[in-house]
This record gives structure tokens, sequence and C-alpha cells, in this order.
């Protein structure tokens, strides 16, 4: 990947304002959803782009064509919703889309297994319910806040959970 045009991405990012609805700073209902309108109006005094006032969209904001939709890091980011998605994926930078955390841990281990460079890995929790379950997500460890022991579970159960929990050096919650 063109390195330069990377970094003249780079710039531009930095240096493009936030574009503001016309008059965001009088109305209370903008401010919470500031999102771009064209200003319109015959008089209105940011169409006619006078000075001291907010800028307006135009085209020489946009980044250069060959790196629209790069990561900076260089590879091409995707938006992946399920681990079906990730099959047919090289040399990308993945981010993982709305899902909930069983459909993040599936996504989270097909892309490690595919040596796939994940730009939002973090997860919250895991359940871990057997000590099938912490030997199945030992490979997302470093990716995870927590491990959470079911409450359902017999003492029996906890206890050995525990015992293979500390073997892999794991720190469970409950």
């Amino acid at each position: 990947m063109n390195e330069r045009l990377l970094r003249i991405k780079k710039e531009k990012n930095r240096k493009r304002p936030k574009f503001l609805r016309q008059e965001t700073w009088k109305f209370i209902k903008f401010k919470n959803k500031p999102t771009w309108r064209k200003p319109r109006g015959h008089s209105s005094r940011m169409r006619r782009k006078l000075k001291g006032n907010p800028p307006v969209v135009n085209i020489g904001y946009r980044n250069p064509k060959l790196v629209r939709g790069y990561h900076p890091c260089g590879l091409p980011e995707v938006l992946v919703h399920n681990a079906n998605d990730l099959e047919n994926l090289k040399d990308v930078a993945v981010r993982i889309g709305n899902v909930g955390t069983k459909k993040k841990i599936e996504i989270l281990k097909r892309a490690l297994e595919k040596d796939l460079k994940l730009l939002n890995p973090k997860i919250k929790f895991v359940k871990v319910s057997s000590e099938e379950d912490i030997i199945d997500n030992i490979d997302i460890k470093d990716y995870t806040q927590s491990f959470i022991i079911s409450k359902k579970l017999s003492d029996e159960d906890r206890e050995k959970i525990e015992q293979k929990a500390e073997e892999l050096g794991i720190v469970l919650q409950e």
C-alpha cells in the first residue's frame, strides 16, 4: 500500500472539521444529533460561505481514492457480522459488527485461526459452565476481561472448573 497516500489521509482526517447543521448552537434538539443538513435558505450565511460561519461539506475534504476504506495500518477494513463472512478474506483488517457475545467469540476464534488483524477484539465476559468451555476459550484469554462461572452449577463442578482455570492461569468471577 502506498504509505504516502496513507499519510495524506491521516493529515486530511486530522484537519477535517466536524460538519454541523446550520445554527446547531441555538437549538437543543440539534445538540443531541447534530447531523449534517445542507443549508438551503435564500439568505443563509452558511450557504453563501461567508466568513465566520461553519464550514460546508464539499468534495475537497475527501480522501485519496486509493486509500478510501483503508485502516491506518494499510489494510482494507471489512465489517463482519458472523463467522461465515470470514471465509474468503485474506490480508484485511476485520471489524466485528454489532453482535452479541456468543457470535463475537465465534468470530474471534475463526479470525485468530486465519491470522487476520482484528480491530475490536475485546470481549467483556465469557460464561463458563464446564471444563471443556475453559479449554475451548483458552485461545481468546488475552481478549476477554473476565470469565464468569455459571450460577446453576453444583459445588463439585464449580471446584473442578476453578482447578482447571488455575492450571491454565485464568481468573474466574462469579
